[in-house]
C-alpha cells in the first residue's frame, strides 16, 4: 500500500537549519548531500511504513509517533489514514523528543 508523505513546515524548517549548519561547517555540496539523504529516507515511507521504529518516549509512542534514522539525524512522523506526516527532523544526539513538549 502506498502512502502519501507530507513534510510539515516545522520539519522543513528543521531541514533548512541542518542544511545551513553543514554549509557553514563544511560546504554547500555536503549540505545538499545530507539534505538529499534525509529526504530519500523519508521518501521510503511511501512504500515501507514499517521501515520506522518506536521513539524512546512512551507518550509519543502511545500517540502513534514513529521515527526513521537518517545516519546522524532522525525524522519523526505519524501516520493518519493514508498520509504520513513528518513533524520534525533532528540530530540524533539531541533530546529531540522534547520538541513535542
Amino acid at each position: 500500500m502506498a502512502y502519501r508523505v507530507e513534510i510539515l513546515p516545522t520539519a522543513w524548517e528543521d531541514l533548512k537549519r541542518i542544511e545551513d549548519w553543514y554549509a557553514v561547517q563544511f560546504d554547500v555540496e555536503t549540505a545538499v548531500k545530507v539534505s538529499d539523504h534525509i529526504l530519500d529516507v523519508i521518501e521510503r515511507l511511501e512504500q515501507f511504513l514499517d521501515f520506522g521504529s518506536m521513539i524512546p518516549d512512551t507518550w509519543l509512542n502511545e500517540q502513534g509517533y514513529r521515527m526513521v534514522i537518517c545516519k546522524k539525524h532522525v525524522a519523526i512522523y505519524r501516520k493518519i489514514d493514508k498520509t504520513v506526516y513528518v513533524y520534525h527532523i533532528a540530530d540524533t544526539q539531541t533530546e529531540y523528543t522534547k520538541l513535542f513538549y
